[in-house]
């Protein structure tokens, strides 16, 4: 499924938000920059073969585990936690910072995904 255009480069809805400070950031990831296909995934484009260089970011640099976070829960969270535990990372979902659209049981679809494959949702209480 191809999405209304949204956070489209130049524009303010590709912008971060204003109170987010994140001066130690090493890397901005860009992806879904082709038209013609869609990239939910922070580890690959939708025709599940274009890299977006993450793996091997995370790789070099010895990191194991991996907190995900955002919009939406059901797509672009989703297709990375997958791909983060596929890769060979912990993967952690951090729920209630997470929104899901929910077209046809995909809000479901995605927590039987994770449970099969071992990837924890947890709250932002948990982590305190």
């Amino acid at each position: 499924m191809l999405w209304p255009d949204h956070c489209v480069q130049e524009t303010s809805g590709a912008d971060f938000h204003k109170w987010l400070r994140i001066p130690h950031a090493g890397l901005v990831l860009r992806k879904g920059m082709r038209r013609t296909i869609d990239s939910y995934s922070a580890f690959y484009e939708n025709d599940r073969k274009t890299p977006t260089g993450l793996v091997g970011y995370l790789r070099e640099r010895n990191l194991t585990h991996i907190f995900l976070a955002g919009l939406a829960f059901d797509f672009c969270v989703r297709y990375s936690a997958e791909d983060a535990a596929r890769a060979g990372f912990n993967a952690v979902v951090i729920e209630d910072a997470c929104r899901g659209i929910d077209m046809e049981g995909s809000v479901a679809a995605t927590r039987r995904s994770f449970e099969s494959l071992k990837i924890p949702c947890m709250l932002e209480t948990d982590f305190s």
